[in-house]
């Protein structure tokens, strides 16, 4: 009879501490973006809820002796996360690991790694490319992330996110942008107060994003001596900054987004990407998993602001 233990210094000693090395040294080697981009969290139980609640009214002159009114609060909308399982592995015989000397392994060690960054960085995106479909992806509120109706719970009314009319990124569009970014009110009817937003756009807007944002003069004008207004301190601190996102699927669509934990887009961790093993005895084969939990999304449209392209 055969035992595991024969095999361990191709399994248990030698091969699957290496081939945790190179998963580990796979999820070292780019930065993920959906990081900086969406509101990373982790939890510990199989759903998260998000509610949101309004602030109060605006303070009010009181006389001397006067009782100070009270404001309440209004419930908003909720939405519930449940994280799902992914997951995927390779597997390896004991002759490939003895004849190979772990090249091949290893190297399907590290595309193993890959495909769970190229599906992570896919799952994050889509929150800003699928950011626009009214239809098939609405929020808590019933509109998509991006819309011009996004309802006022305390004060009424309605409040855009969305370029009145869509245009692809040039200098003329993200001044616009800007200024609706200045002047977006929240469920109180106060005007919002993030911080500075970036600019996000796909890989085909790198040349064009770094020309608007870049260049000490204004690139949309033969007059050369007009300064850039982008390079020009903000309220908030520093000239506007740009991020390319390279999943961002539409290579028109361009946003504003405040920094991650000032939006309401999320990535939440139930469990990182982990790996397990196992042996069969009768194959003789080894093989190793990775997994993950996780589920992604948005529970409002506060933090960003967004244009389709023409």
């Amino acid at each position: 009879m055969q035992i595991r233990g024969q095999f361990s210094d191709f399994f248990f000693e030698t091969a699957l501490p290496a081939l945790n090395a190179k998963v580990k040294q796979g999820f070292k080697a780019k930065p993920p973006m959906f990081k900086q981009i969406l509101d990373t969290m982790t939890t510990t139980r199989s759903i998260e809820q998000f509610s949101q609640v309004t602030g109060v009214g605006l303070p009010q002159l009181v006389g001397e002796g006067e009782d100070i009114s009270v404001d309440t609060q209004v419930q908003g909308f909720n939405k519930t996360f449940r994280p799902l399982k992914y997951a995927g592995g390779i597997a390896c015989s004991q002759e490939m690991v003895e004849d190979d000397k772990m090249g091949i392994v290893s190297q399907r060690a590290v595309s193993l790694t890959n495909s769970v960054n190229q599906l992570r960085e896919i799952q994050g995106a889509s929150v800003l490319n699928n950011a626009f479909d009214q239809t098939n992806f609405q929020g808590p509120d019933g509109y998509c992330l991006c819309s011009a109706s996004h309802p006022l719970v305390k004060a009424g009314g309605a409040q855009a996110n969305l370029i009145s009319v869509a245009a692809d990124l040039d200098t003329t569009s993200l001044e616009l942008a800007l200024t609706d970014w200045e002047l977006i009110k929240t469920p109180e009817g106060y005007l919002q107060l993030l911080s500075r937003p970036r600019v996000v756009a796909a890989a085909q807007n790198r040349w064009n994003m770094a020309e608007i944002l870049k260049s000490q003069t204004r690139p949309d004008t033969m007059n050369r001596v007009s300064i850039n207004a982008f390079q020009v301190a903000t309220e908030q601190g520093g000239a506007i900054e740009g991020k390319t996102w390279a999943f961002l699927s539409d290579p028109d669509a361009w946003f504003l987004c405040a920094p991650p934990s000032e939006t309401n887009m999320l990535w939440l961790d139930r469990k990182a990407p982990s790996t397990t093993s196992d042996f069969v005895e009768k194959s003789q084969t080894g093989f190793m998993y990775i997994s993950y939990r996780a589920v992604v999304g948005f529970y409002g449209w506060q933090g960003v602001y967004g244009s389709p392209g023409a």
